[in-house]
């Protein structure tokens, strides 16, 4: 496979689901090259100009990639453009199931507090009610978000096809930019959000979600932790952020940052582990004394459900940016 047919079917695939891209490029490949190899043996003139010329031939008769592509897709690609598609699916993947746990155990955690002697349907009722809101929030969010890039993304895949009419797409029109590289910055983009998020939860006042008439308004963290444990959880999030950020100036997920982000997510869910079997982290007027175990049990629970979801997600990414 020549380098422009590699682009070719490079742009043909970073349209389309992650699972399906080995099989269709394996397929397209084929395609094109008994194409070439069918003209070639026509012509008596085999000089690699004449055969590069072949080759441009027959990728401009198969036309525009994104084009292409559609007709690969088992499902519409019509709300997110298809530069933005495999992005926007991760996200989802990724950030949804951590934004449904995280609901469902502030919910619970919260109603406890409020009523010690709340029956489990109420329990179920409540965070099952605001689990939904809060899944459609984060939907919405990320929809906006990444539709908003998409809008203004440089060769999205919307635009040339408004502007350009039908047979006029030739090979000078190829994206040659590494689509690998341009996902894993917007994932590396995406985490860094997530962290800088993190980073603020010991700072966010119970009124922001409604709950400060249960400790006038203070934060969610015990005012009377420690600081070196508060420290100890931003000095995590800084050595998470420099993997993230080496992500994004590299464009590249290599196997030692990989395996260093994967160290520094389990020593993280370590330490909070610790935090929370060894002293009260949330603020004593939002636990039940009498259920303070259950709810510790449940948050290490959801810590370590985060931790193995982010070590899956993590090498999927690694092995695919390996094919």
């Amino acid at each position: 496979m020549s380098a422009l047919t590699e682009i070719y079917v490079d742009n043909v695939t970073r349209h389309l689901p992650e699972d399906s891209r080995p099989d269709i490029a394996a397929e397209i490949t084929a395609t094109i090259d008994d194409m070439v190899d069918a003209r070639l043996g026509e012509d008596a003139d085999t000089s690699p100009d004449h055969t590069a010329a072949v080759e441009r031939e027959v990728l401009e008769e198969l036309g525009d990639p994104v084009a292409l592509s559609r007709e690969y897709s088992n499902s519409p690609q019509h709300l997110i453009g298809p530069n933005s598609y495999p992005v926007f699916v991760w996200a989802l993947r990724w950030v949804l199931p951590v934004v449904g746990l995280l609901a469902v155990l502030t919910n619970v955690v919260t109603t406890i507090a409020i009523s010690p002697g709340v029956q489990i349907g109420e329990i179920i009722g409540k965070a099952a009610g605001n689990t939904v809101i809060a899944l459609l929030t984060a939907f919405a969010a990320i929809t906006i978000i990444i539709g908003l890039g998409d809008r203004g993304m440089d060769g999205g895949a919307a635009d040339p096809l408004r502007k350009r009419k039908p047979g006029t797409w030739t090979v000078d029109d190829l994206d040659r930019r590494d689509s690998h590289g341009k996902q894993i910055r917007a994932e590396a983009g995406l985490g860094l959000v997530f962290i800088v998020a993190l980073a603020t939860v010991p700072l966010i006042p119970t009124t922001l979600l409604y709950v400060g008439h249960l400790n006038r308004g203070g934060t969610f963290i015990n005012p009377d932790l420690g600081v070196g444990w508060l420290v100890g959880y931003w000095a995590f999030l800084a050595l998470m952020a420099v993997v993230e950020i080496i992500k994004f100036t590299t464009a590249s997920a290599k196997p030692t940052v990989a395996l260093f982000g994967g160290i520094v997510d389990l020593a993280m869910a370590v330490f909070l582990t610790i935090a929370l079997l060894t002293q009260p982290v949330l603020h004593p007027e939002l636990t039940n004394t009498a259920n303070a175990d259950i709810q510790q049990i449940i948050t290490v629970i959801a810590i370590w459900i985060i931790t193995v979801w982010d070590q899956v997600s993590t090498w999927r990414i690694y092995r695919r940016n390996r094919r």
